[in-house]
């Protein structure tokens, strides 16, 4: 699974050093509120929202091998390997 890259206008939670990288999910935390659209008064419009592991090392070109970041993430966030 790969981040999808959001536009860069409005609000949003994703992280623009994880877009388009592939991650791990670990978790699902049902569904919560997507800040995106509640910010500008667009709906609550609730999401399934994960925790994604990510290498740092496919992050980061010095990071440490082996080590890791985990991101939550709204589904609306994510692409499937098949998309």
């Amino acid at each position: 699974m790969c981040l999808r890259l959001l536009q860069k206008h409005g609000h949003t939670r994703l992280p623009c050093y994880i877009a388009g990288k592939n991650g791990k999910i670990l978790f699902h935390h049902g569904s919560h509120v997507l800040p995106n659209s509640n910010a500008h008064f667009l709906g609550e419009r609730p999401e399934p929202l994960y925790s994604v592991e990510f290498m740092s090392d496919d992050l980061w070109h010095d990071a440490k091998s082996g080590d890791s970041v985990i991101v939550d993430c709204w589904e609306s966030y994510l692409l499937s390997a098949n998309d």
